[in-house]
């Protein structure tokens, strides 16, 4: 007779325990945990535990859904394939419960799921939804069938965009005036507690000392949470890289650069070079819903505009023919060919190490520590973004794609793009400024009085 015989950790027994018991559980921490595990066969083994029931696990993608869970499940438990629907991507059981599997990439994918009701909800990796995603999912988790409680199980990491929000609900448990402390719990996750890593791949740990960045070092190792964890540039601070605002000597060499966008906001940004090869980004324009020819305009009111000679330097995307016309040929018309754009070097891994590099503080003559690039204070969103991009957990090296907000359309990495094109211009060095040579001659006695320079 086939068997459903489940075997889980201390760990994976406290996430169990919690799900019965709390509203919201997280699991969350270290990678290597057995998050993944823990999650699927504890909402598996609740579909028998709990008869006419729905419960389902969400991840961004399906390949990593299927990957993470449908294969292994079909592997551990070979007499449930006949339970497994392809083509629906769930298991429908004889007692009328149901496991599903569901991906939600975009935005746009909420709105598949409107009107469903799911008695569990388990959400994979959620530190990679934005908070709005996650109380949107929360809204299909109800129940209609009297003594069902629904109860949402939640997985993931330190990082990625989610990072804050689930730091202060179950770490910090820093709550908001309508949000319940009796409805959330936290498991901690580290890789010591699963033994099945340990005995199997004791490499692992060795692979998870091996990043180069500390900070995510003791995120996945450790799990922890108190640090900013996944903040990419974690040498950006208030204090170092955003200064009063002085006015740019003539001589600078300057250059601009420019991230197109309409919903998620277009930015442009202005940047000077001093003779040591320090960049200042000494104005930004950032405007959502605006449409090309009022920024173009908003951008000309600027003198200092038509002295941007090392170039301004655009994402690709503004080439592209939209309409028939290009945002570059419409930048050239509304400006009547005052304004040119350039394509900026857009590889995003080079550049994530470009900002990083021009953000590390090095030895200056003073004795202080000093930035390739500083920021002005009339430059707040620019700075605000920079603060706030993290590691893309799938690519650590380079910077977590953020897109915006419909109800903050700040929120997104679209003042990073503008910074990253900037700096990727390899920014010339501004030669210093010929001082004028004074003849100080006694014309009279046809005696030299002194040469100096002023």
């Amino acid at each position: 007779m086939d068997e459903l015989r489940i075997r889980l950790t201390q760990k994976q027994s406290e996430f169990d325990l919690a799900i019965d018991r709390y509203v919201n559980t997280f699991f969350g921490g270290a990678k290597g945990g057995g998050k993944s595990y823990g999650l699927r066969n504890i909402l598996l083994k609740r579909r028998f535990d709990y008869p006419g029931t729905r419960g389902v696990i969400f991840r961004k993608t399906y390949p990593e859904l299927y990957n993470n869970h449908i294969s292994p499940i079909l592997t551990a438990y070979p007499f449930l394939r006949r339970y497994y629907s392809q083509q629906n991507k769930e298991f429908n059981f004889p007692n009328g419960s149901v496991f599903m599997f569901r991906h939600c990439q975009y935005e746009r994918d909420l709105s598949l799921h409107q009107g469903v009701e799911y008695h569990d909800l388990g959400i994979e990796e959620v530190g990679e939804f934005p908070e709005e995603w996650f109380w949107i999912l929360k809204g299909c988790n109800r129940s209609s069938i009297p003594g069902i409680i629904p109860r949402t199980a939640l997985t993931g990491n330190p990082g990625g965009i989610g990072h804050k929000w689930l730091k202060r609900l179950f770490v910090d448990r820093d709550f908001k005036e309508d949000e319940d402390p009796n409805d959330f719990k936290f498991i901690q996750s580290r890789v010591f507690d699963n033994p099945a890593i340990m005995e199997n791949d004791p490499g692992y740990i060795k692979i998870l000392k091996s990043n180069k960045n500390p900070l995510l070092v003791k995120a996945y190792l450790e799990g922890s949470w108190d640090l900013q964890a996944g903040q990419f540039f974690d040498t950006v601070s208030r204090e170092t890289h955003f200064i009063d605002p002085f006015e740019i000597p003539d001589h600078w060499e300057r250059f601009g650069a420019y991230d197109f966008g309409y919903n998620h906001p277009a930015v442009f940004g202005w940047f000077a070079v001093d003779e040591d090869g320090r960049v200042y980004l000494y104005r930004e324009l950032v405007k959502a819903q605006t449409m090309i020819e009022d920024f173009v305009n908003e951008i000309m009111q600027y003198e200092d505009t038509f002295k941007l000679h090392g170039g301004i330097h655009a994402g690709h995307d503004c080439w592209a023919k939209r309409d028939g016309v290009s945002v570059a040929e419409k930048f050239e018309k509304y400006s009547h060919d005052r304004i040119s754009l350039e394509k900026a070097y857009i590889d995003r891994v080079p550049g994530a190490m470009q900002v990083r590099d021009y953000l590390y503080p090095r030895a200056h003559e003073s004795g202080e520590k000093k930035p390739l690039f500083l920021i002005f204070k009339n430059c707040p969103v620019s700075f605000d973004t920079l603060t706030r991009m993290q590691h893309d957990t799938k690519k650590p090296e380079d910077v977590l794609k953020v897109d915006a907000d419909k109800n903050d359309p700040y929120a997104g990495d679209d003042c990073y793009d503008m910074i990253r094109y900037g700096l990727m211009s390899r920014p010339n060095t501004s030669e210093p400024q010929e001082k004028e040579v004074v003849d100080r001659w006694d014309r009279s006695s046809k005696r030299s009085i002194d040469w100096r320079t002023v």
